[in-house]
């Protein structure tokens, strides 16, 4: 029989740890449900930079991303303090700069901004008040943007911090617990049905039979340590073909990523991707050069054709897809989106471009 608060969220990825956590906090009795161990290094959540930037990503960002981003900012910042183990972040702002060759895509960013309505959130740069920011960049950028609040989180640390902070509010944690079939308000383990008065699936790319257009992108990232870089907040370099981040961690690590592949191959970093990352880090910062290279990873984020995630509603079980690269951008969105229709049953106004009740075609 179903139980009234019963809910089951599929899927510990960012989306599924933050789904379930806003459930669980609104008094309903979450159950996780993952098919793989707890140590979740084989999510793509745990492949990414973690940055939480709504505007300067709108040369290739849809404008919802960037007024859906802005809430899910505000999210994060309430949800971090909360967790019952430290997670290392930042709400510093991004820094954009581009090499003389690019500045035409710093241009275009600045006036898709503008035209976008989201001026407020971002500063044009001289080379002085550039230096100002960034001391260690002097003389070596003529012009910036910088967008503000935007930050980062570290995957690394909030993964597991979400999962003890559910374990310790109750939630019912089943990890290697494969679910075979999800149908209206249940789903199928160990071939037996269980019954719930939520089902909210967040499986990514394994949700193909509800998403069958959803396709896998493939990003490849790197870890360096460079403990003769200092650097106080990420920074995007403009890019050819896709944003790069340089974001610091602390004991002078930095994250660089992410490539943007249109493949589905899980091979590991090519020496194109690596040659290309490594050579933004060193034009950004020529210490950059002495930096140990401590590992590469690669994983595939799940996109939609209209490159907007979607909720697909089938009667008491909602789909959560379609990430894509803003995957700790929007995830506290999409779970807040979702908690309001498991509380009234009905859409926020601004959801209209997210609630699509058929697959994407």
């Amino acid at each position: 029989m179903t139980k009234q608060n019963q809910v089951a969220v599929v899927g510990a990825g960012v989306l599924g740890l933050i789904q379930a956590l806003l459930l669980q906090r609104t008094g309903h009795q979450v159950t996780l449900f993952e098919r793989e161990n707890e140590r979740l290094d084989h999510h793509c959540s745990s492949v990414a930079a973690g940055m939480i930037a709504p505007f300067c990503e709108l040369n290739e960002a849809e404008p919802e991303a960037a007024s859906w981003g802005a809430q899910a900012l505000a999210v994060w910042q309430s949800i971090l303090p909360t967790l019952k183990a430290p997670v290392h972040s930042s709400f510093e702002g991004t820094l954009v700069i581009a090499h003389h060759q690019d500045r035409t895509g710093l241009q275009h960013l600045a006036e898709r901004v503008k035209h976008l309505g989201f001026e407020h959130s971002m500063r044009v740069l001289s080379r002085q008040t550039l230096r100002d920011l960034e001391p260690e960049l002097e003389g070596r950028f003529a012009e910036g943007l910088f967008f503000s609040p935007e930050g980062e989180v570290d995957p690394r640390m909030l993964l597991p911090a979400l999962v003890q902070t559910l374990r310790s509010e109750g939630a019912i944690l089943r990890f290697q617990t494969p679910v075979e079939e999800i149908q209206d308000g249940k789903l199928r383990v160990h071939a037996e049905w269980q019954e719930f008065e939520w089902v909210l699936d967040c499986r990514g790319l394994a949700a193909r039979d509800i998403f069958p257009h959803i396709r896998g992108v493939r990003g490849e990232v790197m870890l360096l340590r460079a403990p003769d870089v200092q650097l106080r907040r990420p920074i995007r370099m403009v890019h050819p073909r896709y944003p790069l981040y340089i974001v610091p961690r602390p004991d002078h690590h930095f994250f660089i990523g992410a490539t943007a592949v249109e493949s589905e191959s899980m091979r590991k970093t090519t020496v194109k991707s690596a040659l290309e990352m490594l050579s933004a880090a060193y034009s950004l910062h020529p210490a950059f050069a002495e930096a140990e290279i401590i590992e590469t990873r690669v994983h595939l984020r799940p996109t939609l054709p209209e490159h907007l995630p979607a909720i697909r509603q089938q009667g008491h079980t909602l789909h959560l897809n379609g990430l894509t690269r803003h995957g700790y951008l929007l995830a506290p969105y999409l779970a807040k989106t979702a908690t309001h229709f498991v509380q009234h049953q009905t859409w926020p106004e601004d959801a209209h471009r997210l609630h699509r009740p058929q697959a994407s075609a």
